[in-house]
Order: C-alpha cells, then structure tokens, then sequence
C-alpha cells in the first residue's frame, strides 16, 4: 500500500519536471532571434532588430545602433544588466530612432521570457512586449 502511494504521489511530479524541458539557461544560450513583433505591432519595415544570447552576454542589432550587456535566467525569469548601446545618428526613416529608443526602453522592462515553438516571447509581467523569430544564418 506503501509504494501504491507513493507511486501515485511520486510519478505525477516526475512526469511534469520531464515535460518541462531542459534548463532554461540552457534553452536560451547561443540562440540568435529577429524582432516580429514589439508590443504586438511589426518594426519599421527594412530595420533589422535582433538579439543573442550567450553564456551571460546580450547582443543586437536595435534597427540601427548595436547594444550590448548581460543577462541572467533563473526558471522562466529573466533580467538584463545595465545595456550599453552605440550611438550612430540614424537619420532615415525618421521614426528608428524612437523605435530604438522604445525597444531598449522595454528590453529593460522584461521580467519573463517563454519559448513557445519557434517563437521567443519576451514579457512584462503578463503583457507581452516582444515576439522574436530564429535568426536565419547569413
């Protein structure tokens, strides 16, 4: 009756941890995504926003300026260091340089993140701010 018991406590939560993936950390290191979505509207058309993460380091492209930083992930949270950013005068069209300025604004902002597919999400607690898509290999 023992075992019964513990077999039916036991074997749920054995099942649920094997279902959740691997480590987060893990799931998130060296991938390479482009910006789809930033709070649910597409970016500038032609602007290339990315992001990259490796061991600890974040990097990109912010449609015009490069940045830089870290990062760290613990379970499906995750927070930025202090983010670094070239400073290029991007003149056309107009409007990059509030885009750049929003995405680094709200890449600050981001408390969560979730792999869902082929899609990486991006979240404020539960408002989703940034959808990426896997960076194509040049």
């Amino acid at each position: 009756m023992k075992k019964l018991l513990f077999v039916l406590t036991f074997v749920p939560f054995l099942l649920i941890s094997c279902a959740s993936g691997g480590n987060a950390a893990e799931d998130l290191n060296g991938t390479r995504w482009e910006l789809l979505y930033i709070n649910k509207s597409e970016p500038i058309p032609g602007s290339m926003v990315t992001i990259e993460f490796e061991n600890g380091e974040v990097h990109g492209s912010a449609g015009c300026n490069s940045y830089f930083g870290s990062y760290e992930v613990k379970g499906n949270v995750i927070s930025f260091g202090m983010l670094a950013m070239t400073e290029m005068a991007c003149l056309e069209p107009e409007s990059l340089m509030e885009q750049e300025q929003a995405y680094m604004q709200l890449l600050s902002e981001v408390e969560t993140f979730a792999l869902e597919g082929e899609r990486l999400m991006l979240k404020k607690a539960v408002q989703e701010q940034f959808t990426f898509i896997p960076l194509q290999s040049e």
